[in-house]
């Protein structure tokens, strides 16, 4: 069995390494925290509206269109965490993988495609979330 011998640089470039790739891991959760972090972001408390609209004998089509809403935002905040999840995975494989690459515990022709399939899943997934978006059939716009 070969023995795997790590020598001064190659341990500096392992360290330089991971450390990139905790600072790309924390940039990415530190962008989800604070655009999600404010209160005021996300969907509108229309209890005032619906308030409104009842003290002044208002009658609308309002409730089904902000529960129509509502849906949509929420079906859309679930397809961002599930791709978000995703693509941090897809960043720590990455990061864990160059690692063993540079201390050549695995050899290029074991890594490389495995890199390639986590870089192309992370891609086609995110080609294909924005490519989902449903549309309306009854819009001129369409087509």
């Amino acid at each position: 069995m070969e023995e795997i011998t790590i020598t001064i640089d190659m341990l500096w470039l392992v360290l330089i390494v991971a450390v990139l790739g905790l600072l790309v891991v924390g940039a990415i959760v530190f962008f989800a925290w604070k655009a999600f972090s404010d209160d005021s972001r996300g969907f509108v408390n229309y209890e005032y509206y619906l308030d409104f609209l009842s003290t002044h004998k208002i009658r609308s089509n309002l409730p089904v269109y902000v529960n129509e809403a509502y849906a949509d935002y929420l079906q859309k905040r679930n397809e961002f965490w599930s791709t978000y999840g995703q693509v941090v995975v897809a960043v720590f494989i990455v990061i864990i993988l160059a690692i063993l690459m540079l201390t050549k515990t695995i050899t290029a022709e074991a890594g490389l495609p495995i890199l390639s399939a986590v870089s192309g899943f992370a891609i086609a997934k995110g080609v294909s979330s924005s490519k989902n978006s449903p549309t309306n059939p009854n819009d001129p716009n369409n087509g």
